[in-house]
């Protein structure tokens, strides 16, 4: 993870010194302003916790809890730069944060894993709230976690506060349609995409099949897109005439008829879009070559390198980037703390619209940006929420 940590770093650098933005913000940049670090003791054994808070400029810190174990210190101070470039460039008035525990808690019980819930809140609770930094799930947390960790925070603050987390069930103050926003804002980046340069009726692979990959699946389905090709961990299918998405959200397996395919097979399809709903570093130099999609959408975060996004553009091969096509759940929490606030409740359908209209809003002044001054879709998301980010810093400093 240190190479992706260097590799943010090393694109903020750059990007910043390309679109004059101030050096001392550059810096400001280039480091959290807060980091925490604390140990959290399960069954008998202590694992590291974290909380990277990158950036209040825009307003409270926000971003997820990922609990694995192969959590690392860069990988948290990465993803929360990473939440604080989406914030700014689909203007949302939240800044980047991310946390995370270093342990795998499908090995745990359940009354170890509500444990571990509780002992990050704890851990945690003198620099997150509702004011100051909104926590949401992320890798192996899920809706029961946040419910478990904001009882917690109101437990500790001898009030209720459900303006603490986003994500929660809906019954507990969370927001209908929260879960499927991120696949959303993937699915409303790739219908600007195929609108604003043509593509008519695309074949599409997807790298990926959990929460976000599948909600994609389910909104480009419904849509009449047609899926060729689908894999996760275990491997997967493909069919050129379109397989069959609804049963395989209904089963949750990408086992339903097809040929069978690996994931190495996936990315080197001949499709017209490629959509990567995984990990990060995904395409690399070992693999990069050997790429057909002529267009990329990057819904995990930090799926392609910094140097093969590079090598993609020289051959023409379109690449929506992370910041901006992974987006889409941090605009639902957005509504979900404002929902809290305001003591209101939006309804799925406003939901959908407001991610819908965030993303592609967005996608049209990255669109716009790159083609002007011919570069990379990414190139020109970054430097948007850079100077986003300054105005706003600055608008601050006037007042």
């Amino acid at each position: 993870m240190e190479k992706f940590l260097k590799q943010v770093r090393k694109q903020i650098k750059k990007e910043g010194e390309k679109n004059n933005i101030s050096k001392n913000l550059i810096r400001r940049l280039l480091l959290p302003e807060r980091f925490l670090e604390f140990t959290i003791e399960i069954g008998g054994k202590y694992v590291s916790a974290y909380r990277s808070q990158h950036s209040s400029i825009m307003g409270p810190y926000k971003g997820g809890i990922r609990f694995s174990e192969y959590v690392t210190q860069d990988e948290v101070k990465a993803l929360s730069m990473l939440m604080t470039l989406k914030c700014a460039l689909i203007n949302i008035p939240f800044g980047g944060a991310k946390g995370g525990a270093v342990i795998d808690p499908r090995k745990l019980s359940v009354t170890d894993q509500e444990k571990l819930a509780k002992e990050y809140v704890k851990g945690s609770f003198p620099v997150i709230g509702p004011e100051t930094d909104i926590p949401a799930p992320d890798i192996n947390t899920d809706e029961r976690a946040m419910s478990v960790m904001v009882k917690e925070y109101s437990r500790i603050c001898r009030k209720e506060t459900i303006g603490a987390f986003t994500g929660k069930p809906v019954q507990e103050g969370g927001l209908d349609g929260r879960v499927e926003a991120t696949g959303l804002g993937g699915f409303s980046a790739l219908d600007e995409l195929c609108r604003v340069k043509n593509i008519k009726n695309p074949a599409i692979a997807i790298q990926g099949f959990g929460k976000v990959g599948s909600n994609f699946a389910k909104f480009a389905d419904k849509a009449g897109y047609r899926i060729v090709a689908v894999t996760d961990h275990s491997g997967g299918v493909k069919d050129e005439g379109g397989l069959d998405v609804k049963k395989m959200i209904e089963i949750r397996s990408v086992e339903s008829g097809g040929e069978k395919i690996s994931n190495k097979e996936l990315l080197e399809m001949d499709v017209d879009i490629l959509v990567l709903a995984a990990v990060e570093n995904v395409i690399t130099k070992k693999n990069v070559d050997n790429v057909r999609a002529r267009n990329i959408i990057s819904l995990a975060n930090g799926p392609i390198t910094r140097k093969s996004e590079k090598k993609l553009y020289e051959r023409k091969i379109t690449v929506v980037p992370d910041i901006l096509a992974s987006s889409g759940g941090v605009g639902a929490s957005y509504l979900e703390w404002v929902q809290a606030r305001e003591d209101k409740t939006f309804t799925k359908e406003e939901v959908y619209s407001f991610v819908s209209k965030k993303i592609k809003d967005a996608f049209l002044e990255i669109y716009k940006k790159s083609s002007k001054e011919d570069i990379p879709l990414s190139r020109a998301g970054y430097g948007i929420a850079l100077a986003r980010l300054e105005k706003v810093l600055s608008t601050k400093k006037d007042n």
